[in-house]
């Protein structure tokens, strides 16, 4: 039975990959930001989106037809330097907000497909993007956090935040 999650609430994670998958009612694209400590990626080759679905422990995964993309973690293989794997939702008609569909829900699962942890994003209205969750590394072991931060600002402010050249 999957641990759900509150704005704020994190949990361990005890397998080393992960994937981390959505439910939504309207159509939208998931990436991922690798930041280090100072929440900045090091380079663009951080940034994992539909463009470039591979990044350094983190590979995007399409849905099959009609279904979200997700990402598979391998969490050893994500570089020392970096701290967090952030999973981002963004609204394919960056024109809405949110607050006009269902809360998106965020599961983390192992390999094997069992839910490990989910959150529902609660209390979005006027954002077009949103921090769904973060994967992040404490004292040699890793966790997951719900976050829930939304960007009314849209994709460009929230890339350009995480240093990723626009």
């Amino acid at each position: 039975m999957p641990t759900s999650l509150s704005k704020g609430q994190n949990g361990p994670l005890t397998v080393s990959d992960v994937v981390v998958s959505l439910e939504l009612t309207t159509p939208a694209d998931l990436s991922a930001l690798l930041v280090k400590a100072d929440g900045k990626v090091r380079s663009d080759a951080d940034f994992v989106f539909f463009n470039q679905p591979v990044g350094p422990g983190v590979r995007l995964v399409p849905g099959q037809a009609g279904q979200n993309s997700s990402l598979a973690v391998s969490l050893p293989q994500v570089p020392a330097d970096i701290d967090q794997v952030r999973a981002v939702i963004t609204l394919d008609d960056a024109t809405s907000s949110f607050g006009r569909f269902a809360p998106p829900t965020a599961r983390v699962s192992d390999a094997a497909g069992n839910v490990l942890f989910e959150y529902r994003i609660e209390g979005l209205s006027s954002e077009s993007i949103v921090i769904a969750l973060e994967l992040y590394r404490r004292q040699g072991s890793w966790k997951v956090r719900a976050v829930g931060q939304g960007y009314a600002g849209g994709f460009a402010a929230l890339v350009t935040d995480h240093g990723v050249s626009v």
